[in-house]
């Protein structure tokens, strides 16, 4: 049963973080937070695009996502660079 209350209480957690990044990255002047994907799991969050973006906005959307509370780490291989 402790099992199950982690594993909800993981999902929550995960479905917050990425929540969160997906509304904190618009707010950043020049961060095109409607073409990056967000991915939560186990506090790690993965940021994706399939559009090209600067290394500026790459680091700024790394930083955004960095700064959520509960993130354990941030992945942004996935965003395509110019």
């Amino acid at each position: 049963m402790a099992g199950e209350v982690t594993k909800a209480k993981e999902a929550t957690t995960d479905t917050w973080i990425t929540t969160k990044v997906k509304a904190d990255l618009p707010t950043e002047k020049g961060v095109p937070g409607s073409d990056i994907r967000v991915q939560t799991a186990k506090g790690v969050v993965s940021l994706s695009s399939d559009v090209a973006i600067t290394d500026a906005q790459k680091e700024m959307a790394y930083a955004i996502a960095r700064k959520v509370k509960g993130v354990k780490g941030v992945a942004a291989d996935g965003l395509k660079s110019e």
